[in-house]
């Protein structure tokens, strides 16, 4: 156990103790709500770049399964709880969350009042902050966190994703082929696209990826989730392009925003985001609410969807009318901002949004 800061750039600062870990880590801080799924959650490598802040009080009571997992390893860069369970009621867990952390190297922080940190994440907006077991002075510490990089000055994806093409083998009823832009894909989506595609060919995104897809045979497009900032991304113009050429294309959360990025839709920064298993949106065709898992710090701008004509608005998120799907009018898009595959809960949503991918990708494959 070591003595531990906490700090944002905006001045505010509280100490704590260290279950895991020891040094000094930077990254954006956000708080999620989820009552479980910690070991999802940083796994994801959408939380690649943040300091995760668990709201619910007690965190790691079912220890660690290694059943589920995003991604090969830790990806968010801290973990900050009110209280570590120092019991694992699992008949599953492998390993307890401290253990857990502490083998990666990954600190983890209890014994602070977490709530008004939240409290600061809400006023302030998901801001620049940092960790450290060796820098405990606060006036010295802030120094330093304000002079951190943001989570916008570079492709934080660049860090999390494979830099092999890699395919896999799905459901044998069709021949589809599904080529997955990997920015950071979560295992659990490459599951689900797999129930309903025959192959998914996962493809990294680099500079050079006209040339990779121009050299591969698919039936639609799929853009991953992802961390860092889908602002600053270039080169995707490929989007536009195979959308023109009647080739579908679908994303999910960076990837729905980097298609609205391609359509010249506006990209707004969230004040503190949206990143829980309860969060509420309302499914337009049927005018049905359902409960969603959600991950990210940007949506697209709502007005700049209504005020075009070539788009639909398909979900939209409750809590703050925020934009949670689109579908364009006349070229075979459609994408969501929310995390289907995660099914916090009901299955629902999960069902309708991967039924719409597969069918949007059958219609248009049975045309060529």
């Amino acid at each position: 156990m070591h003595k531990a800061i906490v700090a944002l750039e905006n001045g505010y600062f509280d100490f704590a103790e260290a279950f895991s870990g020891s040094g000094t880590v930077f990254g954006e801080v956000v708080f999620n709500t989820s009552m479980t799924g910690y070991e999802e959650i940083m796994t994801d490598p959408s939380y690649k770049g943040q300091i995760v802040n668990f709201t619910y009080p007690l965190i790691g009571n079912y220890g660690i399964t290694g059943e589920n997992p995003q991604s090969n390893k830790i990806m968010a860069e801290a973990m900050i709880i009110r209280e570590l369970s120092r019991i694992s009621s699992n008949h599953s867990a492998r390993t307890d969350l401290a253990l857990y952390l502490e083998s990666a190297g990954i600190i983890g922080l209890h014994k602070l009042d977490n709530r008004a940190l939240t409290k600061q994440l809400r006023k302030h907006g998901a801001v620049k902050g940092g960790i450290s077991t060796e820098f405990l002075d606060p006036d010295e510490f802030i120094t330093m966190i304000r002079t951190s990089p943001s989570i916008s000055d570079s492709h934080v994806f660049k860090s999390v994703i494979n830099n092999e093409i890699r395919t896999f083998t799905g459901n044998s009823d069709n021949d589809l082929v599904v080529a997955a832009i990997d920015f950071g894909i979560k295992q659990t989506i490459i599951n689900d696209l797999l129930k309903y595609f025959s192959k998914v060919i996962l493809i990294p995104f680099s500079e050079n990826l006209d040339e990779v897809l121009a050299n591969l045979e698919f039936d639609g497009i799929f853009l991953s989730n992802g961390p860092g900032d889908p602002r600053i991304v270039d080169n995707i113009s490929f989007i536009k392009n195979f959308a023109t050429q009647n080739i579908p294309v679908t994303g999910i959360c960076f990837g729905h925003q980097l298609i609205g990025k391609a359509f010249e839709l506006g990209i707004d920064k969230l004040t503190f985001g949206h990143h829980g298993a309860n969060h509420p949106i309302k499914y337009i065709p049927n005018g049905r609410v359902y409960i969603s898992s959600q991950n990210h710090n940007y949506a697209i701008n709502l007005e700049s969807l209504t005020s075009n004509q070539d788009w639909n608005l398909t979900w939209l998120h409750l809590y703050d009318k925020t934009v949670s799907g689109i579908q364009h009018k006349s070229l075979p898009i459609c994408s969501v901002q929310f995390h289907p595959e995660a099914s916090p809960g009901p299955n629902d949503v999960n069902n309708i949004v991967f039924n719409d991918f597969y069918n949007l990708i059958k219609e248009y494959a049975a045309k060529k």
